[in-house]
This record gives C-alpha cells, structure tokens and sequence, in this order.
C-alpha cells in the first residue's frame, strides 16, 4: 500500500510487528524449558491477573540475543527511513521492559521505550492511555499487527498495519494509513 508520510511521533509495537513472533512465548519456551518449576508461579499468575508480575519473572532468566530474532525486513526498512527524516520512533510494546530495552538497543532507532513493568501490563487500551498521556488524542502513530491494537489505533493520528492478524484488515478497514503485510 501507499506510504503516508506523517511527522507525529510513531510508536512501534514490538511481537508480531517489529518482530514476528511473541517475546512471551519465546520467555516461556526457553524459560521453563530450563527450569520447569517455574510453570507453576507462572500459571498462578495468570490465573490471579498478575500478567505482568510473571513476564518479569520470566525476562529476569531469559537469555536471547536481539539480533536473533526474526524481524519484519520491509517495516525495519520502513521506519529506518522515517528515523533518518528525523520522525521520533519509540517502541510500544507488552513485552516486560527488560526484554524490550534489549530490541530497542539492538535495532537502535528508538528515542524511547514504553513496555509492561513488574506492575503494569502495557496492552491495549492501558497502551493508548499512555501514549495519549504522553503525545496528546491524534497526537502519535501507532504501528501494531492484533486485535489488542484496536483501542490505540482508535485514539493514533496515524494507524500502520503491520503483518495483521487474519481477520484484522476487516475491522481496520479504511483506516489504515500504511499497510505492511
């Protein structure tokens, strides 16, 4: 599709747009594969609501390289450009901030970093609140590939999609800005 060039801040999501595939699944397999104990704190977790209380348990033992992972090559290409404008790229991510700052360092595009702490899981509507908080309504773009990106995409001056989830173009509809699959 066409590139809409805007000036707003973007914000980039990270699992399943920046890279294609989910760092919690990747802290899970890897994780647990070596310490399967920890299964049980996690599910626990998850059943309690403390998401991001086992993220970080988890990021706190993942080893990863960033410069492994599988990432988006036509969106990499695409937001390297918009950095070299002078565009303010920062990464938007659910993934805990300890796994997040390592992408961000390695892609090394990022003025910023907003991700899921110990506390705080940064994911859908809690995602838009902190950017509009931050940027203003309108005031940022937002790049995200799921359905949890809806809320921010409804509140983003600019909404780029990224490697969608099967269905999503259907509700994005005619709202897309800039459309990578």
């Amino acid at each position: 599709m066409g590139e809409a060039v805007s000036d707003i801040p973007l914000a980039v999501d990270m699992d399943g747009t920046l890279i294609l595939s989910d760092m919690s699944v990747i802290s899970a397999k890897r994780v647990i594969a070596r310490r399967p104990w920890m299964i049980l704190g996690v599910l626990f977790k998850e059943i309690i609501g403390k998401r991001a209380q086992w993220k970080r348990d988890l990021a706190r033992k993942l080893d990863f390289e960033a410069s492994e992972l599988d990432y988006h090559e036509a969106f990499l290409d695409w937001i390297t450009a918009e950095h070299s404008r002078g565009r303010k790229l920062l990464l938007a991510t659910a993934s805990d901030r300890l796994v997040a700052e390592r992408v961000a360092a390695h892609v090394g595009l990022f003025s910023d970093v907003l991700a899921s702490d110990e506390t705080f899981n940064l994911r859908g509507s809690k995602k838009a609140e902190a950017l509009i908080s931050r940027f203003g309504e309108r005031g940022f773009g937002y790049a995200g590939n799921s359905f949890h990106d809806l809320p921010v995409w409804e509140k983003a001056g600019q909404v780029v999609v990224v490697n969608p989830d099967k269905g999503l173009l259907d509700q994005v509809g005619e709202d897309a800005d800039v459309i990578f699959e």
